[in-house]
């Protein structure tokens, strides 16, 4: 295969893989169980972080317009998110990365926290009443807790 094959194979891959992240989201978003989870930021941090390739921010700008269809928020809402997100993640990343399991883990906590607050950040800029709930801590809990798995998922997968 010539390079510009192995480009496009991996950067279909890659599309799909987030795809399937997102439409996981989605399916428990969609259940009305009011859950939320961020997998696909997961994805997004290990990506930035551990293994960047050039077709990743096509990717994840094509989700953020995906998201904001599905939350009916303006268009490039999660998109902005997103990139600004990754330009943090891509300039801090001498720093961000560590060696060991857990505190790349603690990392990725910070990570998780600081994105959830500027995006309802954002939500109140827009005028929407955002209110702390147990869900929105419930499902930030399980999104930490699913880290370690779909990380070392998505060692395998990268290999």
């Amino acid at each position: 295969m010539t390079t510009w094959q192995l480009k496009l194979t991996t950067f279909l891959w890659r599309l799909i893989f987030f795809a399937c992240c997102n439409v996981f989201d989605a399916f428990i978003l969609f259940q009305g169980l009011g859950l939320r989870l961020q997998t696909a930021l997961i994805v997004l941090y290990r990506w930035v972080l551990y293994t960047p390739r050039s077709g990743d921010f096509l990717i994840l700008i094509v989700f953020g317009f995906f998201w904001d269809a599905i939350y009916h928020l303006p268009f490039g809402f999660h998109s902005f998110l997103i990139l600004a997100t990754s330009i943090v993640l891509y300039t801090q990343k001498r720093y961000l990365q560590v060696s060991h399991q857990y505190m790349r883990w603690l990392v990725f906590l910070g990570v998780l926290i600081l994105v959830n607050q500027v995006e309802y950040a954002l939500h109140l800029l827009l005028g929407q009443q955002i209110v702390f709930s147990f869900m929105l801590a419930l499902s930030m809990f399980i999104t930490f807790s699913l880290y370690p798995f779909v990380f070392k998922f998505l060692q395998h997968y990268d290999r």
